[in-house]
């Protein structure tokens, strides 16, 4: 990707989103892509989009916008935004690692009933007579 002006075919306005990983698609580098699904609202009107950008050149795409941010709104908007971006970056961070920990203990128990109710229900028992 490079650093040109263009002109889309289309205006999507995202009011919200998620992120994450595809892996099914790979940079050149072995990499996954990052995965943005997006979420419009406008006038009664409701869209979604799912965005896949190679996390080889999402710096220079990210890089990019933070420069245009900087020259539009100077160089005190670009680093609030970067610390807003670390600071989300953080929290997620803490709530992937908490949910990482849950499954593990989900499927460490012998099923998640089991789990989930501290060994009170089960539905991983077998049914046939003496299982």
């Amino acid at each position: 990707m490079e650093l040109r002006t263009t002109e889309p075919s289309r205006i999507f306005r995202a009011t919200g989103g998620g992120a994450g990983l595809n892996a099914e698609y790979r940079c050149s580098d072995g990499s996954p892509y990052l995965s943005f699904h997006l979420f419009s609202e406008h006038d009664g009107t409701t869209e979604d989009i799912a965005v896949l950008l190679p996390s080889c050149v999402a710096p220079r795409l990210f890089g990019a916008a933070l420069a245009y941010l900087e020259a539009a709104q100077g160089t005190e908007a670009g680093e609030q935004f970067v610390q807003a971006l670390l600071a989300t970056r953080d929290r997620s961070a803490q709530m992937i690692a908490a949910d990482l920990a849950e499954r593990e203990a989900a499927s460490a128990a012998c099923c998640e009933a089991g789990y989930r109710t501290q060994g009170h229900e089960h539905t991983c028992r077998g049914t046939q007579p003496g299982t």
